[in-house]
């Protein structure tokens, strides 16, 4: 029988969230890309300022508890109380935590654990967020923040390494060095450096 084509044609629920699914990822990666050619443009550049890193990353680890919570994670903050300052976009800071806490809540399966410490080393703050997830190969590990997409099969892998080339991007536009260590017994270890303010940044008018 010849169907009329204003007919409704049946779609099953499955159907229509796998096509949303679908959508946010083609979106997500627009975004990425869009964040590439931005931050690569001359006149683009980031807006330092003195920060009290404990505070700040406190605030916005409050922020993404939400995230957290739907995955059954915990995150234990070690940062000391008394840090110095540090110079660091504080608008922007945020998003690239969340990137780094994506990576690994979508690798791994629920319940993930993270512990959060710092550590002064030459004039840079050291900040090391591990996890007890899956653990990766130095090969994985050393191409972890190259812009590349990665298996097809994978739903979330383009996005996600789109995303963690800009994290790189963030770090290095700082004066600031990015990586992640394959922990020997479990899970990951990422690890970023900021720079210290100095007296004349903080006494900026």
């Amino acid at each position: 029988p010849i169907l009329n084509p204003q007919s409704p044609i049946p779609v099953s629920r499955s159907i229509i969230e796998r096509m949303i699914q679908g959508n946010d990822r083609q979106l997500a990666m627009i975004n990425s890309l869009l964040e590439i050619n931005s931050g690569e443009k001359p006149g683009m550049d980031l807006k330092p300022e003195p920060v009290d890193f404990s505070i700040l990353l406190g605030t916005i680890f409050a922020q993404l508890q939400p995230m957290l919570t739907q995955n059954q994670a915990t995150l234990k903050n070690l940062l000391p109380a008394d840090l110095p300052l540090v110079m660091v976009d504080a608008s922007r800071l945020d998003k690239f935590l969340a990137h780094l806490l994506t990576h690994s809540l979508q690798n791994n399966p629920p319940g993930l654990n993270f512990i959060l410490s710092a550590t002064i080393e030459g004039g840079m703050l050291r900040t090391q967020i591990q996890d007890d997830g899956v653990v990766m190969s130095k090969l994985e590990c050393d191409r972890l923040f190259d812009l590349h997409v990665r298996d097809p099969q994978d739903c979330c892998s383009t996005s996600i390494g789109l995303k963690m080339y800009l994290c790189r991007k963030f770090i290095q536009s700082h004066g600031g060095e990015i990586g992640v260590i394959s922990n020997r017994k479990r899970g990951l270890t990422f690890w970023f450096t900021l720079p210290l303010a100095t007296s004349s940044t903080t006494n900026r008018p």
